[in-house]
């Protein structure tokens, strides 16, 4: 039970006065001037005892009023009166050692240094880091040519003079580490945000890459629509059921597009995958009837034979994108008067999304690279025109939802696009 409390109390003093809006090197450098204070005062309060039974009653003095002003640190920094709390701690550290040094010998200008190294890691003004420097040594110096016959006190026994001086090299080797975490710490720190920054870049590039290949075959369908409308307003022959089909089409295609826009915006915030339980019948519904149109302009039959309660775990606005990715491939390379049929299967806990066209095709080396790079921009059999990027970020959205994906296809035979991701067990 003690050795928690112990935790507690040494981690709330030695973060004594850390706010929410100050940066990592800012908080490190208020740790470390909290870990000198907590540590100088039991320290400098133990040696103030035995120094006073030895009856040095100044330089016992000495490390009580030492002991006493890091007390002082430690409040100011609780009131986040930092420059403060940092003056005091440098400033009557080095008249304290200073004058211990040089009235009795004990090695505190070792400690000298100890100070000179915590000045130049809490600053960063050059004008400070040489002051501190030039009177460090002056100080050092004049401890060392003070002759000894003018000193007031005797010197401190010698084990004492090596047991400041250890533990001073011991202050400087733990300083020079902090000091190398607090680099290592913040490249790493930047290295992350380096990394978000060019997935954030990814993702921005991936986002105008799906508006462009998945908004561009709907508009050229609406564009069929429209030219066909035009046939018959020319003819006379308008029928009130095209305009509704063609506002339906225009409404369908709007909402597709909100689904991509919302996709995006998710992603450019740096949004994770939101990987629920998701229905394909429901999914494929609203797709199918985006595409509707679309077949119809090219006399296409789509076949559907989806379980009303066949679900997987996936996130529902990617899978949205591969299906209508999907979907689109098969509309475009599939002859006018065939058909697409659509599936799913199970299999070693996957669930499987099948989409098989009668189109043209492709051979064994092209389908192996499909999900690997850009293809170069191809026309389906009706002329429609694609971006080339649709399967490989496709590929990317399946790998983040942990699914996997097969083709097989074959030169004047169709292709089948096969997709899967882990399947919803029911009790």
């Amino acid at each position: 039970m003690n050795k928690p409390l112990l935790s507690r109390l040494w981690k709330s003093l030695s973060y004594l006065g850390v706010g929410t809006d100050m940066t990592y090197l800012e908080v490190k450098r208020l740790h470390m001037v909290n870990l000198i204070a907590i540590t100088c005062v039991p320290c400098m309060l133990f040696f103030g005892i035995i120094n006073f039974f030895e009856e040095r009653y100044f330089l016992a003095g000495i490390n009580v009023a030492n002991s006493s002003f890091c007390l002082v640190v430690l409040i100011l920094q609780y009131y986040r009166k930092y420059e403060m709390a940092k003056i005091i701690l440098l400033g009557v550290s080095f008249c304290f050692f200073y004058f211990g040094a040089l009235f009795y010998g004990n090695g505190g200008e070792n400690f000298l240094l100890c100070i000179m190294i915590v000045c130049m890691l809490l600053y960063d003004s050059r004008t400070i880091q040489w002051f501190a420097g030039v009177f460090v040594i002056a100080g050092i110096v004049s401890v060392k040519l003070y002759p000894t016959e003018f000193l007031m006190i005797d010197h401190v026994v010698r084990g004492r003079v090596l047991t400041n001086t250890l533990g001073a090299l011991i202050f400087i080797v733990i300083a020079v580490y902090f000091f190398k975490n607090i680099i290592y710490n913040n490249m790493m720190l930047i290295e992350e945000q380096r990394k978000k920054l060019q997935l954030l870049n990814q993702d921005k590039e991936r986002i105008f890459s799906i508006v462009a290949h998945d908004i561009r075959t709907p508009l050229s369908t609406l564009d069929g629509l429209v030219y066909l409308l035009h046939e018959q307003v020319l003819d006379g022959t308008v029928s009130e059921e095209y305009i509704l089909q063609l506002q339906r089409q225009i409404a369908q295609q709007k909402e597709a597009l909100d689904d991509i826009l919302y996709w995006s915006s998710r992603s450019m915030r740096g949004a994770s995958n939101s990987i629920t339980t998701t229905s394909v019948l429901d999914v494929m519904s609203t797709i199918g009837k985006v595409y509707e149109s679309a077949c119809q302009l090219k006399s296409l039959q789509l076949i559907m034979e989806i379980e009303p309660n066949f679900q997987i775990k996936v996130d529902r606005d990617h899978l949205m994108i591969v299906a209508r990715n999907m979907l689109s491939n098969a509309v475009k390379f599939s002859h006018s008067g065939g058909s697409i049929e659509v599936w799913v299967s199970e299999e070693n806990a996957y669930g499987f999304l099948h989409v098989r066209d009668h189109g043209i095709g492709m051979g064994k080396e092209q389908a192996d690279h499909l999900f690997h790079t850009i293809q170069q921009r191809s026309l389906g059999t009706g002329k429609e025109v694609g971006a080339g990027l649709g399967l490989l970020l496709c590929h990317e959205l399946i790998q983040q939802n942990n699914g996997m994906v097969r083709v097989s296809s074959a030169l004047g035979e169709g292709s089948t696009f096969s997709v899967g991701f882990p399947m919803v067990t029911h009790a």
